[in-house]
């Protein structure tokens, strides 16, 4: 079973696609999973600057780094591509890690947006995102114990001596940061004496939310 004719993009091309006789579509992949994305502009990483210690217990308005969504209601909304943090400095103990994040879900008060927000092909700035530099940053309304969520792998430390351990979590779309909306991370372990860099890669679409 096939389609209509389809126009490649690019070129006076055409093409046919085809579907089985349960209506599935023959697709194949034919660029990386984020190079639409990125070719476009739209997608967006910033990580903090000053490093901030790890909570040895679920934080409330304290994040590594916060995220804003300034715009209005109906506005573009912030989709989550990936979490991350970077360890500074080292623990004093073995202990593990691992990421945790809280989604506002309320309008509330404007971060300061004191970090670079840069897009990941290269070419300058330009988000509409807000981006906070670590502390007790979020409002109180979405900066609740009950708020806060662990996502991704945690690391395990072998060596109190040394610091570079990474962490690193896929969102892939799954939480949406809509307009008037804070977002926190930070990193979550069995010793507060080690610092990190929290950051945040996400894209800006104007969606129907319901």
């Amino acid at each position: 079973m096939f389609e209509n004719d389809l126009t490649l993009r690019g070129s006076s091309l055409t093409s046919r696609a085809e579907r089985n006789v349960y209506g599935d579509l023959f697709i194949a992949q034919g660029a990386s999973q984020y190079e639409e994305l990125a070719r476009s502009g739209t997608m967006f990483v910033a990580r903090s600057t000053t490093a901030t210690v790890s909570c040895t217990a679920l934080p409330t308005t304290t994040a590594g780094f916060g995220l804003y969504n300034p715009e209005a209601d109906g506005g573009k909304s912030l989709i989550i591509d990936a979490i991350f943090a970077v360890q500074i400095t080292c623990q004093n103990i073995l202990s593990q890690y691992a990421l945790i994040y809280v989604c506002g879900q309320t309008r509330v008060a404007a971060l300061t947006d004191a970090l670079i927000e840069r897009k990941t092909n290269g070419l300058g700035q330009g988000a509409v995102a807000l981006c906070a530099a670590g502390g007790a940053i979020l409002d109180a309304v979405t900066g609740v114990a009950i708020g806060w969520m662990p996502i991704g792998p945690q690391a395990n430390t072998s060596v109190v001596s040394l610091a570079g351990l990474s962490l690193f979590a896929e969102v892939n779309g799954r939480l949406i940061v809509p307009p008037g909306r804070q977002f926190g991370i930070n990193v979550m372990g069995g010793d507060a004496t080690g610092t990190w860099n929290c950051g945040v890669m996400w894209h800006e679409k104007q969606i129907t939310l319901v």
